[in-house]
């Protein structure tokens, strides 16, 4: 036998780069690693993480749609009634353009609308088109998102109501210093009215339809684009931060804590409530309170598509100078109240899930990332953000279509012309009287804000209600994890502590205070809830044990709690 055809017996496929080649095992591979052909060794491995994280992603992506879908319409809502209603004129005079209040009116008037940082673009655009400076918009758009009755409501119960107030305060000084400094930088930035007047509609239900056309059409025009952008960004970040990846950071104390939030919450969309909810998870575990700052002003205030408008409004150095001034501000702010509003007595926990919404919601290495993620959006999306979704999407349908049949406005032309000679000289009733448009406008922008103030009496129910949605609550989370179902163990124990936080707003905007008894025993439901959670989640294969003693503590706790929800004891 020739020693060319025993060289070639002794070539086999390598299991290592998939080659013939000497050795042919995973351990000892003679083909240089440079010269391999690509790697066939763990592609059913690698394709199920891609999976995971395309569905992850997605999965973001849905849901900050759904989350930003009912404060979206109403950002289109005001934008509409500012344009139609109040038309340029009034508007400035409202927002004290060119004053010394403009800044400080912009920020009350953020403050009050319910919208985040998505649902702020298109009023940001109409106060831009109508003329109003360049800071005073900023400011609008950037204070707007942090707080609503119902978010701030929600967050002086979270922690010492000085931490809470400090906040709001913070974002005044916040808003205000940027954007003088960002008016004194960028003169001629400035917005300027743009080319097409407001087209304001005579009384009846011409009204109605201009308001109507007027939400159409921007739902469907630049604002999808930019809420668009917002979304992708949302996703990026999730398939950029594998799941879990942040439980042990943000420490109190942390220097580094505030500049790492500000550059992982630039990218986010957190709704005002749900700043607030992850701001009480940091306090309640001891987080930095700088860090819980930046993720109030930056993560709720900021997004993406909101960096993008700017950047397409002023221009690249101007947009990119605000963002810097305002996160410079911002983090620098955060130091200083690092030890000021930090009240915590024990000593802070080593891990947390309060930022588990920045990251990917599933292990990568999860085998139908498909099924967890339609499941997760059945459980954590409410009904009421699925019609939202489903209203705005017939809004930028209808849009699309206007655009394509009406590109010119003819529709609002015909629709603001004079009113035919009878209709004018109609005698009117006792009662037919023509209410001015602005009149009609400020009557809707106020009762917005009275509707999303009622709507807290609402959302935080009383106590009889409370202590039956805590025993359907308690019931389900038992069945969960009795079933060792861990995603409905997750989904109800997030809904459990949420509720814990609602019982204690809704008995304070109702009877004024809220008793010892509760504040104790909702504190101590919460540290037993968190424990069940680290029993069920963090391992791979919960130890039975622990988790049947993690469930009989619960138990013992919610007892308590549904009696101080109650009114019983003391």
């Amino acid at each position: 036998m020739s020693r060319r055809t025993m060289s070639a017996m002794s070539r086999h496929r390598c299991s290592v780069c998939g080659s013939t080649c000497r050795g042919g095992n995973s351990t000892a591979c003679s083909t240089p690693r440079w010269r391999r052909p690509r790697c066939r060794w763990g592609v059913k491995e690698h394709k199920v993480m891609i999976n995971a994280v395309v569905w992850g992603g997605l999965y973001r992506g849905v849901e900050t749609v759904a989350h930003a879908a009912p404060t979206l319409l109403c950002g289109l809502f005001v934008a509409a009634v500012f344009r139609h209603l109040f038309g340029t004129g009034l508007t400035l005079r409202w927002m004290g353009a060119g004053g010394p209040t403009s800044l400080l009116r912009a920020w009350l008037l953020g403050m009050l609308l319910p919208v985040c940082s998505i649902g702020a673009i298109p009023v940001a655009r109409e106060l831009v088109r109508a003329g109003l400076g360049g800071g005073a918009v900023l400011a609008f758009t950037v204070s707007a998102p942090l707080f609503n009755p119902i978010s701030l409501l929600y967050g002086l119960t979270l922690s010492h109501p000085l931490v809470i107030l400090g906040f709001a305060l913070a974002s005044m000084v916040v808003v205000n210093v940027a954007g003088m400094v960002w008016d004194r930088s960028w003169r001629e930035a400035r917005s300027s009215p743009a080319e097409t007047a407001a087209t304001t509609a005579p009384p009846g239900w011409r009204r109605i339809a201009l308001l109507g056309l007027g939400m159409v059409r921007d739902a469907a025009g630049p604002t999808l684009a930019y809420a668009a952008l917002a979304v992708l960004g949302v996703m990026l970040l999730a398939v950029v931060l594998p799941a879990g990846s942040l439980q042990t950071t943000m420490k109190a104390f942390d220097p580094w804590a505030a500049p790492m939030m500000a550059l992982i919450s630039l990218p986010a969309h957190i709704t005002p409530t749900d700043a607030m909810m992850q701001v009480g998870s940091m306090f309640d575990h001891g987080n930095s309170v700088g860090a819980a700052y930046v993720l109030l002003s930056v993560g709720a205030g900021l997004n993406v598509g909101i960096v993008a408008w700017a950047w397409r409004t002023f221009g690249f150095r101007p947009a990119a100078s605000w963002v810097l001034i305002l996160v410079t501000i911002v983090v620098s702010l955060g130091w200083l109240i690092e030890r000021p509003l930090s009240f915590r007595d024990s000593p802070p926990e080593q891990h947390t899930h309060a930022f588990d919404g920045f990251c990917l919601p599933f292990p990568a290495d999860i085998p139908d990332p498909a099924g967890m993620c339609r499941a997760l959006l059945a459980d954590r999306i409410a009904s009421h953000e699925w019609n939202a979704l489903a209203l705005l999407g017939v809004l930028v349908a209808c849009g699309a279509i206007l655009a394509i049949v009406d590109p010119k406005h003819r529709l609002e032309r015909r629709l603001t012309a004079v009113s035919v000679p009878h209709e004018v000289t109609r005698p009117r009733r006792g009662w037919d009287v023509t209410v001015p448009a602005p009149v009609l406008g400020v009557v809707l922008v106020c009762g917005l804000v009275a509707l999303s103030a009622m709507a807290a009496y609402v959302y935080y129910p009383d106590r009889e209600t409370c202590v039956r949605e805590l025993q359907v609550v308690a019931a389900e989370t038992n069945s969960a994890v009795l079933d060792r179902d861990r995603r409905r163990a997750e989904v109800w124990i997030t809904t459990w502590e949420e509720l814990v936080r609602r019982a204690e707003v809704g008995i304070w905007i109702r009877d004024g205070r809220v008793d010892e008894a509760l504040i104790l025993a909702s504190s101590r439901l919460r540290d037993r809830i968190e424990a069940l959670e680290h029993a069920v989640m963090d391992a791979d294969h919960p130890d039975e044990g622990i988790v049947s003693a993690a469930l009989k503590q619960l138990q013992a706790a919610a007892l308590v709690h549904r009696d101080a929800v109650r009114g019983i004891g003391g």
